[in-house]
């Protein structure tokens, strides 16, 4: 038989579901058959048992109790459900001795077992002749029909109950068996590109190792190519800032040479060195921030301290273009990590801040520590950004607002610092009211599990 007859025809997605349906339509399906095939044996048997019960009472009538029944009974004395006897004897039109005379069977019926229909209903009828006299013993079809469907519910009621038995234990079954698949599943959800941890192999179902061997042959090739990347980044960021920090000594040397009337154009040169050198540091800290921790290079690094220090370096430009920056809430914490790696997420999320916040503007400074984490948010009231943009800000080399000055890599940076030390950056618009970022950085304030 084809096997897409069992398979349900509708769509599940859950496998666990689809596999807890079709054991369960497949065993109700077998229960329904083995009822029919019951209901169907116990009918035989009822009716065998009934029809024994019919021979042996007029074996017995014939033998010893034929002067036990009444020659002249009252009509309707009999419950319908007891069997009706008649006696004949020699050429008599109507029976000598009867159990109910208004039921009269043709004393000439085949000898055996027949079914007549006497008073408009269908009975059973066991005809035994003997020397001179006929025992007719018979019993309503519709009786004999009730007698059997109580057997035969007797017999499926163990199967009825057993159905959704069965049902409860296919789906306590396969939750169990589903649940080492399901933390696997969570184990492979907690992977990110800061811990491509290959999945333990170790006392797994063996259906499962070939999955979780080809996982961990792609994370391996995933690092691979991700240590590949990296390694290039370093290599062309250090290849590349030796001659560009030569050019730009050679350009300031040069400075004093240059005559007045191509002072503007040689700043344009100057300015353009300096933007490449500044894409140069931000490819070094990508490079660094993609790479492994090691747990010698960890301290407490004090987050306040930190923040203090930042401000005090972009303070000259913000107070040149007279931006207030003030902290609303500064909590007292440290977090086990690289000190440059704090710094750089500070440093990029404040100077994101100055840069993007118009003259004469606000910038709003919050550390806090919550549930193991502390949070470094950054609030300006700069012209924000648009929500249809937001989900590509942490793209390299992305620029929301291609105006302002920058290389795309800020919060891509940032993004990677914090997963490498499994922690987050969000950055929304402020719903206060007011235009501008909330940046929020988070770290965990115990080691991160990253380290090696």
């Amino acid at each position: 038989m084809d096997s897409a007859f069992f398979r349900p025809h509708f769509k599940v997605r859950s496998l666990s579901a689809r596999l807890i349906v079709t054991l369960g339509l497949l065993i109700s399906l077998f229960a329904v058959l083995q009822g029919a095939s019951s209901y169907h044996l116990a009918q035989r048997g009822v009716d065998a048992l009934l029809d024994a019960r019919l021979s042996q009472v007029a074996s017995r009538v014939r033998d010893v109790y034929g002067d036990a029944i009444p020659r002249n009974p009252t009509r309707g004395s009999q419950n319908a459900q007891d069997l009706v006897i008649l006696i004949w004897k020699g050429d008599d039109a109507l029976p000598t001795r009867s159990t109910e005379p208004t039921v009269l069977f043709d004393r000439n019926a085949a000898p055996g077992f027949t079914n007549p229909i006497v008073n408009d209903q269908r009975w059973r009828l066991y005809t035994l002749p003997s020397a001179g006299k006929v025992v007719q013993v018979a019993q309503l079809q519709s009786v004999r029909q009730r007698l059997a469907g109580e057997s035969v519910i007797s017999a499926l009621l163990p199967i009825l109950v057993l159905i959704p038995a069965v049902w409860l234990a296919i789906v306590i079954v396969v939750r169990r068996t589903f649940r080492e698949l399901n933390e696997l599943g969570d184990t492979v959800q907690a992977i990110d590109p800061a811990r491509l941890t290959p999945l333990p192999a170790a006392g797994l179902a063996i259906e499962l190792q070939p999955f979780v061997s080809s996982f961990n042959g792609m994370i391996e090739r995933l690092v691979d190519s991700i240590e590949t990347e990296r390694k290039f980044i370093s290599d062309a960021a250090h290849e590349l800032r030796t001659p560009l920090t030569a050019l730009q000594l050679q350009a300031d040397n040069l400075q004093q040479d240059i005559a007045p009337s191509n002072q503007e154009r040689f700043r344009e040169l100057q300015r353009g060195i300096e933007r490449n050198c500044a894409l140069l540091v931000q490819l070094l800290r990508l490079a660094r921030a993609d790479a492994q921790l090691l747990s010698s290079e960890l301290a407490w690094v004090d987050v306040p301290q930190v923040m203090t220090d930042v401000v005090s370096e972009v303070l000259p430009i913000a107070t040149a273009r007279n931006i207030d920056i003030g902290a609303n809430e500064v909590a007292d914490a440290k977090v086990h990590a690289i000190e440059a790696d704090v710094r750089i997420v500070v440093k990029n999320l404040v100077g994101n801040a100055v840069r993007y916040t118009q003259d004469g503007g606000t910038i709003d400074l919050r550390i806090w520590v919550q549930a193991q984490t502390v949070g470094i948010e950054v609030v300006d009231n700069g012209p924000g950004i648009p929500e249809a943009l937001l989900p590509r800000i942490f793209d390299r080399f992305f620029r929301a607002n291609s105006n302002i000055e920058g290389s795309g890599l800020g919060l891509s940076i940032v993004k990677a610092i914090a997963n490498r030390y499994g922690g987050e950056i969000r950055v929304v618009n402020r719903k206060d009211g007011h235009s501008g970022i909330v940046a929020t950085a988070i770290f965990p304030l115990g080691v991160p599990p990253a380290v090696s």
